[in-house]
């Protein structure tokens, strides 16, 4: 049986610099293994191993004439 538990969700709309910034708070938290994240519960810190899966892509898909794109990242670990 397995044990699911969402540890934060976050879904906002950031200026772009913004969003640039936290990509390099999760680059500098990978190259630390460590992440350390501020919750309402208090903080929280997860650890990394040696090694991760990295997947990522690219999608485009229009409609009426308005292009959407998505750049999708993921990073998983067991531990």
């Amino acid at each position: 049986m397995s044990d699911k538990k969402k540890l934060i969700d976050v879904e906002e709309t950031r200026l772009t610099y913004m969003a640039g910034m936290l990509l390099k708070e999760i680059a500098a938290g990978l190259s630390r293994r460590k992440f350390e994240f501020e919750t309402e519960e208090g903080p929280l810190t997860v650890t990394l191993p040696k090694e991760v899966d990295v997947e990522y892509s690219v999608e485009r898909k229009e409609k009426d004439g308005v292009a959407k794109t998505k750049l999708e990242i993921e990073i998983s670990w067991k531990s």
